[in-house]
């Protein structure tokens, strides 16, 4: 008889479970079966039928409805088929919950416990099932909440997104060790150590050292720099910056961990100290000569650098990090200029910045943190990395000058390049932060919370001149915004702002002199004494920061309309740029003069590179004014303005190379096309008068031009070649005055100096 295949039967499933079948026992067939109950076992039944007791009303419903229209048993297999898939996922979901639910807490203690991160690594994939909320107890019961899917995306993109490290133990990471020596024995100590590897038959391993002064000489580095060089760039809390040498050295005496942040805050310190390291300081009794200490100083840095190489990939890089990497940066820029090396230091400090949060410390989500003196010291550190930003894309590189006379050898001079690579560029924008600025407060201000009342810019306090500092910056952001970075000219490059954007920014500058310039910042130290009822000290410290305002200020005045400086001098569309970068360039020489007639001449000024650029600057307006001006009855103050410019390069060569540089390099190449000296040196020069209201727009008399009262007039200080260097700018002076400004070929003088200003 032929079989019948219109209705095939359908393929049975097993009859008993695993646990049946191999002990040959009758199952019920059901999840779990008697048998596996009795015996304390997991029933492993494939394609359990449940009791019908399992089955919600409407799935018994569904089921029966079938049989009463007519149609197939509750034996079609489809419907069989789908509520045996619904059962298989309920009973899955019970399966992990009771398998995972015991072990969450034993997990997250695991993991939070790691101390070397580990152990935290390898239960990386534990995780997954611990801490994404994709197992919570809502969802078990397969109703998803849209809370519950948000924390399932958050989850997913902190993988991605390197918040969870899933790469375990895969890249290597070098140690690092701390131990401390005599500071003289510093230089010679050795920067690796060998450690004997713990299983027979390896080869040694070799450990990166890092050599620190002893306990009492640390503390003399680090108050060398509260005493002559935090009021600069003021970034750190006074009166708890000894606790943190406390702090290390208690670490290293029981030979315990170190934090990270503290050992480059104290790195970054020593660099500092070393480097503005001068003869005055022999008395604290450290070193027996500057060069020793100034020697010292790149080895701190680059000390500061493998620690922040290994400690960015191991652990969070603290606040106090931060600011030791603002110090070393700050150190590194006045002793190297803006190089790659120091651009990747500033930019490792910023992104390190940002990974804590001190771009969006005053966010909604942290007001209950406003107040705390940690975050007041975050936004210091946030702003001065802000200030910083925005005044290197105005002013690290001369943009390129327009020409107006193709054939004119004078404008094709100035059409000579000094790019900056970060000229037209900044990374912090103002929208994409939420810090407030810092208040302008003292440091003993400063406490757990504190209420947000602050002086005004009037009262000079610890914060003033950062907070003067930040007003200059926003200025030159306003520069770097109003001039697009490509404008199709020679190279594509930039050519700075139009002379249309520099008279609108020149307001703004002027705004500033008239309105917000406080009058502390041209005062000797005894008025401010005196006005201000605070101590000597500190006063001193006020002084030299009002005339290092002072100095920036003429300087980013002058640098803005040096573009059009040259071309003033034949178009009258220009002559207003022409004179206010005049007036600037003999402002800023005034100001340095004016330091040494006060007595407020700070032994480490030279070592700031900023001032050296200014006066640099100064110096080439200076002899272009010379040389347009040669019949002018000026002629013989010009010749004082330069030999003063000049007399503070010639007294910084020696405490500065980049001093040095820039002299020599101004000396060779005048010297390679062959302007030569051909009168002698006039001696006979008055004696200046100090005038603290002199503004831009004032009258400049010989009255506020000084020569230089350490005796670094020139006459005895040598060049390479051996000849007197003011003796030899004086002359060619009067050579200038005696030319053609024309006959100078003045592209292959400044495209020689090669000189790219910060």
């Amino acid at each position: 008889m032929p079989k019948d295949t219109a209705n095939p039967i359908p393929r049975q499933r097993p009859v008993s479970c695993r646990l049946c079948r191999t002990r040959k026992l009758r199952c019920s067939r059901e999840s779990p079966c008697s048998n596996c109950v009795a015996r304390r076992v997991r029933c492993e039944l494939e394609d359990a039928v449940l009791p019908a007791r399992v089955l919600v009303p409407s799935q018994a419903t569904s089921v029966a409805s079938p049989r009463n229209n007519g149609g197939t048993s509750t034996s079609d297999p489809d419907l069989v088929e789908r509520i045996r898939k619904l059962e298989q996922i309920v009973e899955r979901q019970q399966r992990l919950t009771s398998d995972h639910s015991p072990r969450t807490t034993s997990h997250a203690s695991d993991i939070g416990s790691s101390s070397d991160g580990t152990q935290g690594q390898s239960h990386a994939f534990e995780e997954l099932h611990v801490t994404s909320p994709l197992y919570s107890q809502n969802e078990t019961r397969g109703v998803p909440t849209d809370e519950h899917l948000d924390k399932d995306v958050a989850w997913l993109e902190s993988i991605y997104s390197g918040h969870v490290n899933l790469s375990g133990n895969k890249i290597p990471t070098n140690p690092v060790v701390f131990r401390s020596c005599p500071v003289q024995h510093i230089a010679s100590a050795q920067t690796y150590i060998t450690h004997n590897a713990n299983s027979f038959g390896s080869s040694p391993e070799l450990i990166r050292c890092v050599w620190l002064p002893q306990y009492a000489e640390a503390k003399i580095l680090v108050q060398k720099y509260v005493d002559v060089i935090d009021h600069v760039h003021h970034v750190i809390h006074t009166p708890s910056i000894m606790s943190v040498v406390d702090e290390v050295y208690g670490c290293l005496s029981q030979q315990g961990q170190v934090k990270p942040g503290s050992i480059m805050l104290l790195l970054g310190i020593f660099a500092s100290s070393t480097h503005s390291w001068v003869h005055v300081d022999a008395e604290r009794g450290l070193f027996e000569k500057p060069e020793v200490a100034n020697n010292q100083s790149p080895l701190w840095i680059k000390a500061l650098e493998d620690v922040l190489d290994i400690a960015h990939r191991t652990a969070e890089v603290s606040t106090e990090g931060i600011q030791g990497i603002i110090i070393s940066f700050f150190t590194l820029i006045n002793f190297e200029g803006y190089s790659r090396r120091c651009r990747a230091l500033y930019y490792n400090g910023l992104l390190l910045a940002r990974e804590l949060g001190l771009h969006c410390l005053d966010h909604p989500v942290n007001a209950a943190r406003a107040n705390t003196a940690q975050t007041e010291m975050g936004r210091r550190v946030w702003w001065y990395l802000v200030a910083s930003d925005w005044l290197i894309s105005m002013v690290s590189g001369v943009p390129q000058f327009e020409e107006v006379e193709p054939h004119s050898c004078l404008h094709r001079g100035f059409a000579a390049r000094f790019e900056g690579v970060a000229r037209g560029i900044y990374q912090c924008h103002p929208r994409q932060m939420v810090t407030r600025k810092p208040l302008n407060i003292n440091d003993e201000d400063i406490v757990d919370g504190m209420s947000r009342v602050e002086q005004p810019l009037s009262q000079p306090t610890d914060m003033t001149y950062s907070l003067l500092r930040i007003k200059l910056a926003e200025i030159s952001r306003h520069i770097t915004d109003r001039t697009p970075l490509v404008m199709g000219f020679e190279g594509g490059y930039n050519t700075g702002p139009s002379h249309d954007v520099v008279m609108d920014i020149d307001t703004e500058i002027q705004t500033l002199i008239n309105e917000d310039l406080p009058s502390w910042t041209s005062m000797p130290a005894a008025e401010i004494v005196s006005i201000y009822k605070i101590s000597p000290s500190k006063a001193a410290h006020i002084a030299q920061q009002g005339y290092m305002f002072r100095s920036l200020l003429y300087a980013q005045r002058c640098k803005l309309h040096f573009p059009f400086y040259n071309r003033g001098f034949k178009d009258a569309t220009f002559a207003t740029s022409r004179d206010v970068c005049l007036q600037s360039a003999r402002l800023i020489i005034q100001t340095e003069m004016n330091i040494e007639y006060m007595n407020l001449r700070y032994s480490v000024r030279y070592k700031f590179i900023g001032l050296l650029m200014s006066v640099f600057m100064s110096s080439l307006v200076l002899l272009m004014d010379l040389c347009h001006n040669r019949s002018s009855s000026r002629r013989e103050k010009q010749r004082v303005e330069i030999s003063d410019a000049l007399g503070i390069l010639e007294a910084a060569r020696h405490e500065s190379e980049v001093a040095a540089r820039f002299l020599d390099s101004l000396v060779l190449v005048l010297r390679k096309h062959k302007v030569s000296p051909t009168g002698q040196r006039d001696s006979d020069i008055t004696k200046p008068m100090f005038n603290p209201d002199t503004r831009f727009h004032g009258d400049l008399t010989t009255d506020t031009s000084l020569r230089s009262a350490s005796g670094c007039n020139g006459d005895n200080i040598n060049m390479v070649d051996g000849e007197e260097l003011s003796s030899y700018f004086n002359d060619i002076a009067q050579s200038f005055e005696q030319g053609d400004a024309e006959s100078f070929d003045w592209d292959s003088i400044f495209s020689g100096l090669k000189s790219s200003f910060v």
